[in-house]
């Protein structure tokens, strides 16, 4: 499992990347803005979505800032759908939903800049069930053990898989990224563990008895995963290393970013008692 923090929006502000093995620390050095885009096309209602906004550099604190103006259309098998502004920087489609096996291509038209895209929708894994362990390593600041969620699930055999999952506690989206693939597990029943590091401590990020804890699961294709773990580009694991390249985008055009078509899956549970 290789688990990546970064603010998804802006793709230069990662700041670290830790895996079931090691904590990578990467420095960036501040740039000029740029263009990023993050579009999606799930296979539930309201999943087909495109935020279009500007890079920060690593040590800026502002939001999200959005794009107003573009152009976005969809895709599929020679039908087209026109994505509507609903907010700032913030584009939608509510009656695509997507299709696993299909592939769907993205054009967005932005000051006279044309950017494309294409993903072709993976069939669906099954998010089995989700489960909670003890962090044999991991205790927070008043000592008490660290508990990990663990996802479970069957990973087909004889093709290639990537996966995405986000984790939830008790609706709070955990910040932390979380990919993997099947290198070493293709065709078996795998339980991974979703490991980050809460480096700040926060009670909230805890899973601890009571609260609700949601994972979804998102089965993506290679070029999305290669973008995602791409993150970790040029980087020593030392955190003394000179600024890495961008992530891999599947974007043309020169903007930053991504676009996925995926199916999602997800399972909740009360967290039980130790």
């Amino acid at each position: 499992m290789h688990t990546i923090r970064f603010s998804a929006i802006l793709m230069i502000l990662l700041g670290l990347l830790s895996s079931c093995d090691k904590v990578i620390n990467l420095k960036l050095n501040n740039s000029g803005p740029q263009t990023v885009i993050e579009g999606t096309v799930s296979n539930e209602a309201g999943g087909a979505k495109v935020s279009i906004s500007q890079s920060q550099n690593f040590y800026d604190e502002t939001s999200f800032t959005g794009i107003s103006g573009a152009q976005v259309t969809v895709d599929v098998d020679g039908t087209v759908y026109n994505f509507d502004p609903t907010a700032a920087g913030v584009y939608q489609n509510s009656t695509l939903i997507g299709v696993p096996g299909h592939t769907y291509h993205l054009t967005v038209k932005l000051n006279d800049k044309t950017y494309t895209s294409t993903s072709t929708m993976p069939q669906v894994v099954k998010l089995d069930s989700i489960y909670v362990v003890d962090d044999e390593f991991g205790t927070n600041k008043d000592k008490t053990k660290l508990r990990v969620a663990t996802v479970k699930y069957q990973d087909p055999a004889n093709e290639q898989n990537y996966y995405r999952f986000i984790e939830y506690i008790d609706g709070r989206k955990e910040k932390s990224l979380f990919v993997d693939d099947d290198e070493f597990t293709n065709g078996q029943t795998v339980n991974s563990r979703l490991n980050f590091s809460n480096d700040n401590d926060d009670p909230a990020r805890e899973i601890r008895t009571g609260k609700q804890l949601m994972i979804e699961m998102e089965c993506i294709d290679a070029a999305v995963y290669k973008y995602f773990f791409s993150l970790n580009s040029n980087s020593t694991g030392s955190g003394n290393s000179a600024a890495p390249s961008n992530p891999t985008s599947n974007i043309t055009g020169g903007a930053l970013g991504y676009f996925s078509a995926y199916p999602i899956t997800r399972k909740t549970i009360t967290v039980p008692a130790n």
